[in-house]
């Protein structure tokens, strides 16, 4: 079978690549980028779990063509979360949004030994009973090893569950009831944009304020990846930023989303922040979305031209080429390697 063709994000990130001027030397103290606290190393590993999660997504509308696959919401645009996941413990519960794939994929690389997350991936996306979390029954981003906890994120269902479990943490260390995270775990919860606006969204984050200014423990991260989309309906400009940054007793942080470092630092301040107070933080990323909400979805019936080209100047993944070439990392011409063998 031959591979999908590139399409427009495919095209624009290798042309735009191509152009990229090689870099100087690297930061003598070894990060990124000055003023950041990821390392080179680790950018590069995280910029792998990137481009695979890039690449499942194209296979998956490739499966779908073949009539092998059954599910083509993707995480192509959102790929930041890398930086979240590598920012937090794999002892730190998570319950994802539908469009955490490169999340996943790190958390599973955390793992001793470390797990095949692709595999888990493109099992749900065939539906197959191999699957280790539904068997074929749903496409769902979980495992017990690495603390995922798999749940349905449409319209936010799963943030009253992640409040729940963050007072439970705590609770049962009061209780002195053996729980199975360490003492200063926390919980991590993302969602989208347009969910924030649901009735289940708007009352676990009240609770968790509501907890919060009373003096009880919620160790509670909630992330909005924010796309500005909800299916084919605009979330306003600057909504959950004026909506969730006064809200008393949760602390809120925010960061671009194609920004890899800006993720990582941001996600780390705020991870620090919710582990050590025992308080509840709202973490804002901004993203873009590629590939319309679904592969069923023709976004260009509601999008133009210009609005789809300027999400593509902000494709995370040139983010990320662009901080590994400023930084010495690789040369222009490794990172395209680097994404053609990823999709090999």
């Amino acid at each position: 079978m031959k591979p999908v063709p590139p399409d427009q994000v495919e095209t624009h990130f290798t042309e735009a690549v191509g152009g990229l001027l090689p870099g100087g030397p690297r930061q003598p103290s070894g990060m990124i980028r000055e003023n950041s606290t990821l390392t080179a190393s680790r950018c590069l590993e995280l910029f792998d779990a990137q481009l695979t999660s890039r690449h499942t997504d194209l296979a998956a509308r490739w499966l779908q063509a073949k009539g092998a696959g059954f599910y083509t919401i993707g995480s192509s645009g959102h790929e930041g979360n890398a930086g979240l996941a590598a920012a937090l413990r794999i002892t730190d519960p998570a319950l994802l949004h539908y469009r955490s794939g490169a999340f996943y994929l790190v958390r599973a690389s955390q793992a001793s030994p470390p797990r095949d997350g692709v595999n888990d991936v493109l099992l749900g996306l065939v539906a197959a009973a191999a699957e280790p979390i539904a068997g074929g029954r749903h496409k769902v981003f979980g495992h017990r090893q690495l603390n995922v906890i798999p749940q349905t994120s449409t319209i936010a269902s799963h943030l009253p569950r992640a409040v729940g479990l963050a007072f439970a943490l705590a609770r049962a260390a009061k209780l002195g009831t053996a729980a199975r995270w360490p003492d200063d775990a926390l919980v991590v919860c993302s969602f989208g944009d347009a969910s924030a606006n649901h009735s289940t969204a708007a009352g676990a984050i009240n609770t968790a304020a509501y907890c919060s200014y009373q003096g009880l423990p919620l160790p509670l991260l909630l992330v909005c990846e924010d796309n500005g989309l909800g299916i084919s309906v605009r979330t306003p400009d600057g909504w959950i930023g004026a909506a969730q940054s006064g809200r008393p007793g949760v602390r809120y942080f925010h960061a671009d989303g194609a920004d890899l470092a800006a993720v990582y630092d941001t996600a780390a301040d705020a991870a620090a922040w919710v582990r050590e107070r025992r308080q509840p933080a709202f973490l804002h990323l901004s993203m873009v979305r590629f590939g319309g909400h679904a592969g069923s979805d023709v976004e260009s019936a509601y999008r133009g031209a210009r609005e789809i080209g300027a999400d593509l100047r902000r494709d995370p993944l040139l983010g990320t080429a662009r901080l590994l070439v400023d930084g010495g990392v690789l040369a222009p011409g490794q990172v395209l390697a680097r994404y053609e063998a990823s999709r090999e």
